[in-house]
């Protein structure tokens, strides 16, 4: 996964690695059955805006993600309010409507493979709130937008270097929508974690591994290997995804008992 943005801005470096591609495609993956998704693009909560006025809507409406029908009030979903209140935050700090549109545009990032208006903003906002993951979304000056956990802010700015930016809390955004549940983020204590560390923890926490290898060289992490165990009728499937750097089939008495897929990651 890649996000196109400034040379100086090698912060979304933090995105590029296996472990998170696999976790951000397996959210998207069965849409209609991702009832986390069906909730936070669901339009019947009937969204209100205290804060924001329906003449500030209108004249944003080539920035919002959702169109008027006719004469209709427009309906929010959680996703299009969360939006909608980034850009009055951003409006606020003087921001141009050229730089918001390229916020939106970076925030769309494979929209139309995921199926949703934002993908990236939808997947830590199901973790802001369903895991109380401490999320922070960055805007930097040429309007660039990239939401990050806590942990690979830190990890950027350590190893990499972040660029001068805007900060927008997530967590504060969901509990200014939703007052009457607790979304306090939950902080772990704070440790000194390598990039590799980071690696694997992003690998153990997709959840799909029934075991996990980690080999070392030299004192370091070197090949992470993870075992998953698939259904014997997909075998055809998987060799045809070839996404898998081996496969073990057990047979007893003639057939196939059980097939495992070993996925490999070299650090």
């Amino acid at each position: 996964m890649k996000l196109v943005t400034s040379n100086k801005n090698e912060v979304v470096s933090v995105y590029r690695n296996e472990a998170f591609d696999n976790g951000f495609y397996q959210y998207f993956k069965n849409k209609d059955e991702n009832k986390i998704s069906e909730i936070l693009n669901s339009k019947e909560r009937n969204i209100k805006f205290k804060s924001v006025t329906y003449r500030q809507l209108n004249s944003w409406k080539d920035l919002l993600t959702i169109e008027r029908e006719g004469s209709e009030w427009r309906r929010f979903s959680i996703m299009d309010a969360i939006w909608v209140k980034m850009i009055k935050e951003l409006r606020e700090f003087g921001m141009s409507r050229k730089q918001l549109k390229v916020a939106k545009e970076s925030l769309e990032f494979e929209s139309k493979k995921c199926g949703v208006a934002m993908p990236m903003l939808e997947f830590y906002t199901a973790f802001a709130i369903g895991a109380k993951m401490p999320v922070l979304i960055m805007i930097f000056k040429d309007g660039v937008a990239i939401p990050c956990s806590l942990t690979q802010y830190k990890i950027a700015k350590e190893f990499v270097g972040v660029e001068n930016h805007i900060e927008i809390s997530l967590n504060d955004l969901l509990q200014g929508m939703l007052p009457d549940v607790d979304l306090s983020p939950y902080i772990l204590p704070e440790s000194a974690l390598t990039i590799d560390e980071v690696e694997l923890l992003a690998f153990m926490r997709l959840g799909k591994y029934e075991n996990v290898e980690v080999k070392y060289k030299d004192g370091k992490i070197d090949i992470i290997e993870g075992t998953e165990r698939i259904a014997t009728n997909r075998i055809a499937e998987i060799m045809k995804e070839q996404s898998y750097d081996e496969i073990k089939i057990r047979r007893q008495g003639g057939a196939i008992t059980s097939v495992v897929r070993i996925k490999k990651k070299k650090l």
